[in-house]
């Protein structure tokens, strides 16, 4: 009951401070946002603006060209000088431009070399990327087209060598054939996605955020640890009828509702703001979400127990939350990285806890779908909780 008491006075004296409020909630659900938007926000992309540059003369295959893009509502395609486009390019006003050169046609009759060019925004690799993939299945079909033809005519000329005329007229079918090929092609892909929504990046980052700001929290509470030895506090405690058990547990105890408190808001916020689904499964989330609460206090609380002073408690144990986040995933898409870096990243916390909500959210896996993640942060919290209360025992807190 003593150990409940002091719980309540350091969970009441953290939910009065400001700075405690702000680290808790506005900094998670701010990066939350922020990054989400960065990444584009819902899902997709939006149009992939390029410019064209094609001689006057480039007639069939510079229209062609344009065509192949613009008839999907993806594509916005617009004319322009070679000069224009470089300089849109390199301001960023646009994703990419596709040069077509003079002669084009005649390399297509004759096989001569050609070399249609496309200028990249460095900044818009994904936007661009698609552009130049799209004028690559151009050029393939350039290719055919010109190896066909000049193989038919080729054999026509050895049985009965063909007038200007006939040639002529027999290139003529030859471009209303691929004509047809490329808006009418005998061969289609159709892609479709499965019954699930539309991903909503702020659902990948959110619960990263909420796990880094969880631990930043925690690491203030438990430093609250040296504040009051430091300012005396601790001799009052220790002066009162009680034990140094019950002020350990009383700590861990308001540090840890206040990372359910903090965990569970955020949880909350995500949904309202951001619309993220946590799953179908509430009462997984939950206790997904209480288990994250153990590990974060947990860890800090060793953090705090190793170090001597509070400063060593922010600067050290500062270092550590930040390289764990980055190596369990807590701040980028770890899924990118080397596997030898995820191999690193599954000994942090982080990882499993991120783990356990993509699950949920991407997965809809419920409980018995993250059990693994359960039962690892568990473990990790037992020998975070035991080294802590070793550590604080053999010394004055």
């Amino acid at each position: 009951m003593r150990a409940l008491y002091i719980a309540l006075k350091d969970l009441k004296m953290r939910l009065r401070d400001r700075n405690t409020l702000v680290m808790m909630l506005l900094l998670p659900v701010g990066m939350t946002a922020i990054i989400g938007f960065a990444f584009g926000g819902e899902s997709g992309i939006s149009t992939v603006e390029f410019l064209l540059v094609a001689p006057e003369e480039g007639g069939f295959l510079a229209e062609a060209a344009a065509g192949l893009l613009s008839h999907h509502e993806l594509f916005d395609v617009e004319r322009a000088t070679e000069e224009e486009a470089r300089r849109a390019v390199a301001a960023g006003e646009k994703s990419a431009a596709v040069v077509i050169p003079e002669g084009l046609l005649d390399s297509v009759l004759t096989g001569a070399p050609a070399e249609v060019r496309v200028l990249l925004d460095p900044a818009s690799n994904i936007k661009a990327g698609i552009v130049q993939s799209m004028i690559e299945q151009f050029i393939s079909y350039l290719s055919a087209g010109s190896a066909v033809g000049r193989g038919v005519f080729e054999t026509l000329d050895r049985a009965e060598p063909l007038g200007d005329s006939e040639h002529l007229a027999l290139w003529g079918w030859m471009f209303m054939w691929m004509r047809d090929a490329w808006t009418e092609p005998p061969v289609s892909l159709d892609t479709s996605t499965t019954d699930t929504d539309d991903l909503n990046v702020h659902a990948y980052f959110a619960p990263g955020f909420a796990v880094l700001f969880l631990l930043f929290t925690m690491l203030a509470s438990a430093k609250t640890i040296h504040e009051e030895r430091e300012s005396g506090t601790y001799e009052r405690l220790m002066a009162a009828p009680l034990s140094k058990t019950s002020i350990i547990a009383g700590k861990m105890t308001g540090s840890y509702v206040l990372a359910a408190i903090q965990i569970l808001t955020l949880i909350a916020l995500g949904g309202l703001l951001f619309g993220i689904k946590w799953g179908s499964h509430p009462g997984a989330t939950i206790i997904m979400a209480l288990v994250t609460a153990a590990g974060a206090t947990s860890l800090a609380m060793l953090i705090a127990a190793a170090a001597r002073t509070g400063r060593q408690t922010d600067s050290v144990g500062t270092a550590i939350i930040l390289v764990m986040s980055l190596m369990g995933g807590s701040m980028w898409p770890i899924e990118q990285a080397p596997e030898a870096f995820q191999r690193f990243g599954r000994f942090t916390f982080n990882y499993w806890a991120h783990s356990g909500f993509k699950k949920l959210v991407f997965d809809d896996a419920g409980l018995a779908g993250i059990t693994q993640e359960i039962s690892i942060i568990c473990a990790m919290s037992a020998v975070f909780v035991v080294v802590a209360v070793l550590l604080l025992s053999r010394r004055r807190i």
